[in-house]
């Protein structure tokens, strides 16, 4: 479903994406970690369109993604659930999920997203929806960030960090929802720090190292590598 080859990007002078390959298939999620600094927000800022790459391949499906504007990218089925939430605050948590409502362009067999469907998947924000989304706890505001992306409709959900500021037992149920998620058809490319959290939800591992992929494996392959672990996750 979106296949990346050879990609390289820049900040400036500094050579941050290095040759980037790989490949998520349909209704399945890849969790892609790395120590700070690695290159893992870019690629997934490559990918939306809030960077471009000097050069490779970025397709979704049959699309070539590298010459589009982010607002193109959304709207070919990819949504973004970013690195710190970026919750609006001026706006109620209503009003952060609606803002973001798209409906499913063709009738497939997938969860069309609305409101009811958000609500049901996380009853905290129905109950919450007059509060100002600055309101929220942190994982109130994680939950309000997944279903804004989901709100979009898309086929495929980029995931910056979702665990990131969260308490355990918030961790645990984050995990839970991207499971439901998986299972509902979503294709899901997720960048943590939580190995645990990775290992539970991600059908394939990707480990980043200055800007490139430098190991690739299965959750149970990767926590039976300790030296893996130790060199690359500083574990």
């Amino acid at each position: 479903m979106l296949e990346l080859q050879d990609v390289h990007s820049y900040y400036g002078t500094s050579y941050i994406l290095q040759g980037v390959t790989f490949s998520v298939s349909e209704g399945k999620c890849v969790a892609l970690l790395g120590r700070n600094g690695a290159g893992k927000t870019t690629t997934i800022h490559t990918i939306a369109g809030l960077h471009k790459s000097k050069r490779g391949s970025i397709r979704f499906k049959d699309k070539q993604l590298q010459s589009l504007s982010p607002h193109q990218i959304s709207h070919l089925g990819i949504g973004l659930v970013p690195q710190g939430r970026r919750i609006f605050s001026s706006l109620t948590v209503k009003e952060n999920l609606t803002m973001s409502a798209r409906k499913r362009k063709a009738n497939d067999g997938r969860i069309n997203w609305g409101l009811e469907k958000i609500y049901e998947l996380f009853p905290v924000l129905k109950e919450r929806e007059k509060n100002l989304g600055t309101q929220l706890s942190g994982g109130q505001q994680q939950m309000l960030a997944i279903g804004r992306a989901l709100m979009t409709n898309p086929e495929f959900l980029l995931m910056d960090e979702p665990s990131e500021g969260l308490a355990p037992v918030i961790i645990d149920q984050v995990g839970d929802i991207i499971i439901k998620l998986k299972e509902t058809g979503l294709s899901i490319l997720m960048v943590e720090q939580n190995i645990a959290l990775a290992c539970k939800v991600a059908d394939e591992i990707l480990i980043m190292n200055k800007g490139k992929i430098v190991w690739n494996g299965t959750p149970d392959g990767l926590m039976k590598n300790e030296e893996i672990q130790h060199k690359y996750l500083g574990v």
